[in-house]
């Protein structure tokens, strides 16, 4: 259960990360397809990271700091835009609704990258491995999976509310 609660905990912070810059931009929309405070590409995107990061480091632990931070840097940006590419996708086919759309922005590569956030990601994703996820590994180590299990069904429920009213 310690993996979902990353996707959960990373998803929710995605919302809200994403409802600041709304608020900021003056737009006046929703993060997420869910009804709940999720935006799911978010928790994908920074799980495969974990994920990968895990693989990586014992490989990577006696390499420089400095080539490990941009070894790190360079697949992060290269798997989180990737996950936004199918996320922007995956949601288009299944809602016919475009969640984000950077075909405005300078070196975009269709509709759901560019290069801006690309670098970007690869920036948070990073930080995210030295800074927050080690003390959040502890936290949730710490969880009691009963509360999962009650996440898990609240998002089903909202799945299944959603995938009914915006099919």
């Amino acid at each position: 259960m310690l993996y979902f609660n990353y996707l959960v905990i990373y998803s929710i912070f995605g919302f809200l990360l994403e409802s600041e810059v709304y608020k900021i931009g003056n737009m006046n929309t929703h993060s997420g397809i869910l009804y709940g405070p999720y935006t799911f590409v978010y928790g994908f995107g920074v799980l495969a990271s974990i994920l990968i990061y895990e693989k990586l480091d014992k490989y990577l632990k006696k390499k420089n700091k400095y080539l490990k931070l941009l070894i790190y840097f360079l697949i992060f940006t290269f798997i989180l835009t990737l996950i936004e590419y199918l996320g922007g996708n995956i949601l288009n086919y299944i809602f016919h609704v475009d969640m984000w759309n950077y075909s405005y922005k300078k070196y975009h590569f269709g509709k759901y990258i560019c290069l801006s956030n690309a670098i970007i990601w690869g920036i948070l994703g990073t930080l995210n491995i030295y800074f927050i996820y080690p003390k959040l590994k502890k936290v949730l180590k710490k969880n009691p999976s009963i509360y999962s299990y009650i996440t898990l069904v609240i998002i089903l429920i909202d799945t299944l509310i959603t995938l009914v009213n915006k099919s």
